[in-house]
């Protein structure tokens, strides 16, 4: 599996999680420390499936966030 880097981040509660591609072919999933431990984990797992399932190659953000939450 590629290199994950993650960071918590006070954030507005609105936001839970994302995840950016870097240049050097790693990742990096941004967390929001005001949620809870729990939501965290859920939101990582979110964010894990983006990369697994390639979403960084396709084009449709709606569509990817559609997919992801089947």
């Amino acid at each position: 599996m590629d290199t994950i880097h993650v960071l918590l981040i006070d954030m507005p509660n609105t936001i839970r999680s994302y995840v950016i591609s870097n240049s050097d072919s790693t990742y990096t999933v941004v967390l929001n420390s005001r949620l809870s431990h729990e939501q965290n984990l859920l939101s990582y797992q979110h964010e894990l499936f983006h990369i697994e399932n390639g979403d960084f190659e396709k084009d449709n953000v709606d569509m990817i966030e559609l997919s992801a939450h089947q």
